[in-house]
């Protein structure tokens, strides 16, 4: 099974760094959001908050459970983890029982964090440019970032973002790092399991936290 573990070794470096961008938004997302901000204001949230973020996890001196603390708070300020959550897992979502959700919603945080915040190591000093903001399809308040992250080494990274406006401010919901959508890929995966597993979501839970723990 990969899940969002294997996911990670595939994706290599590209997703790493996509990752630290994740935190360009995750740092400010309890900055105050007026509610006539339109979408030209999802890509100033993007770009104006990215030092910010990086200064937060590379501050020397800091232990690895502080450094795993700093990543949990951002993901949960910064992203609707539930709704993401129901996404990848889809119809077995509907189907599960209660207590299966709650155990899913910390595994998937947890694989999120051990898994991810060590491959933020390999940052070199790119930069992220905002190219392009757009409302995504019908959705007055979900907005379609388009970034280009200027590396170092290697020719520049299309990043797209789903970013959703609520009355809490701004929530991720979705990257697509040259094309390929993180949150459709967990579906993918995490569906495999499920399958072969009669759909049983208990089943998903104790495979990802028995990768975690191998960790």
């Amino acid at each position: 099974m990969s899940g969002l573990l294997g996911s990670a070794a595939r994706m290599g470096r590209t997703i790493g760094v996509t990752f630290l961008f994740i935190l360009t938004i995750l740092a400010g997302s309890s900055t105050a959001v007026p509610a006539a901000q339109g979408p030209a204001d999802a890509g100033a949230f993007l770009s104006d908050l990215s030092q910010r973020a990086i200064a937060q996890l590379s501050e020397p001196g800091l232990s690895k459970e502080e450094k795993q603390r700093r990543f949990r708070d951002f993901l949960n300020q910064g992203f609707d983890v539930e709704a993401i959550a129901r996404f990848v897992l889809g119809r077995y979502w509907r189907a599960a029982k209660e207590p299966e959700r709650q155990e899913f919603l910390r595994v998937f945080e947890d694989s999120m964090v051990f898994r991810f915040l060590p491959i933020l190591g390999d940052y070199t000093g790119d930069v992220l440019q905002v190219r392009n903001v757009r409302p995504f399809g019908k959705t007055p308040d979900l907005f379609n970032v388009e970034s280009e992250l200027l590396r170092e080494e290697g020719p520049p990274l299309q990043v797209s973002w789903r970013v959703h406006k609520g009355t809490n401010g701004y929530r991720v919901l979705d990257i697509l790092a040259e094309g390929v959508s993180v949150a459709v890929t967990l579906r993918s995966e995490y569906g495999s399991v499920l399958k072969q597993n009669g759909g049983n979501v208990s089943a998903l839970n104790k495979t990802l936290r028995d990768k975690i723990t191998g960790l």
